[in-house]
C-alpha cells in the first residue's frame, strides 16, 4: 500500500491543552518506555518525553522528523527514528507502551502489526470513530482476529475542532489491552482461515449440516446474526474437534 504522503492523510492536534487532556486518559508514567507511532510535528512527543522514561518516536516523513527533533532538542530520553512503522521491528523482550495518532488510511495495517508483531501490553491510538467500531464488531474479520489477543476499549471522544486540518469524521482514543491469547499458537493459521470463511458465510465449507447443528447448539446460538465472541470461540473449538 502506498502511503508515502503522510502529510496528505494526517490530521494534527497542535493545542498543548488538548494534547495533555488526551494523554491524561493514557496510563503512562516515569517507569514506562513508549513507542510513538507518527511524531507529526512533535506535539505529543514533547509531552510523552516528560511523562515517561524513554520515547522511541517513529515518523515516515523526513521533514516532520526534523521538526520533531527541534521540538525535543532539550531532552535526552528520546530517539526520533525516520522509518515506516509498517517496516519497523518492534523490540523483543522489552516492556513498552505504544501511543499514536495514526493515519486513517493505514489504520488496519498498523493495528494488525501492533496486535501480531509487538509485545505491547497497552497501545493507545487516536483513530476514526467508525474504525474503532469495526474493531469491536464480531461480524467482521479484523475484530474476530484481534479479540483472541486483546480487549479493545474506547477511552474518550475528540471533537473535530481539535485537529488541523479538520477531518470530516469523528475521532476517538482507544486502548488495545493485551491479554493471554485465547487460542494456541499452533492453531492460529486454522483460526484465521475459520474467521474468513465464517465472515463470508461459507458455513458448508466449515461444517457438515449435522456438525453445524451440534456446534450451534453447543455454543447456545439461535441467531446467526447475533453471535458474541465467547460463542464464536465455542464454534471454533467445535470445528477443531470435528477436524482433528
Amino acid at each position: 500500500m502506498n502511503h508515502k504522503n503522510p502529510k496528505d492523510t494526517q490530521n494534527f492536534i497542535t493545542s498543548k491543552k488538548h494534547v495533555k487532556e488526551i494523554l491524561d486518559h493514557a496510563s503512562i508514567n516515569k517507569q514506562d518506555n513508549v513507542i510513538e507511532i507518527g511524531s507529526g510535528k512533535g506535539h505529543f512527543t514533547k509531552e510523552l518525553v516528560k511523562m515517561s522514561r524513554w520515547v522511541h518516536s517513529i515518523e515516515i516523513d523526513e521533514d516532520l522528523c526534523q521538526v520533531t527533533q527541534k521540538v525535543v532538542k532539550p531532552f535526552q530520553n528520546i530517539n526520533v527514528i525516520h522509518t515506516d512503522i509498517l517496516k519497523f521491528n518492534f523490540h523483543k523482550n522489552k516492556d513498552y507502551k505504544i501511543f499514536g495518532n495514526i493515519p486513517f488510511n493505514i489504520s488496519t495495517d498498523i493495528v494488525k502489526k501492533i496486535a501480531f508483531e509487538s509485545q505491547s501490553k497497552f497501545s493507545y491510538l487516536i483513530v476514526e470513530k467508525g474504525f474503532a467500531k469495526r474493531l469491536q464488531n464480531t461480524k467482521r474479520a479484523l475484530g474476530l482476529l484481534l479479540m483472541v489477543e486483546m480487549d479493545i476499549k474506547i477511552l474518550t471522544k475528540m471533537p473535530r475542532t481539535y485537529f488541523h486540518p479538520r477531518p470530516c469524521v469523528d475521532s476517538i482514543l482507544i486502548v488495545l489491552e493485551r491479554h493471554e491469547p485465547l487460542i494456541l499458537k499452533k492453531d492460529y493459521k486454522k483460526y484465521q482461515s475459520f474467521v474468513y470463511r465464517w465472515v463470508n458465510k461459507e458455513y458448508h465449507v466449515l461444517f457438515t449440516k449435522n456438525q453445524f447443528r451440534q456446534a450451534l447448539k453447543h455454543a447456545k446460538i439461535d441467531d446467526l446474526n447475533n453471535v458474541n465472541f465467547k460463542q464464536f470461540l465455542s464454534l471454533f473449538n467445535s470445528y477443531k474437534l470435528f477436524n482433528k
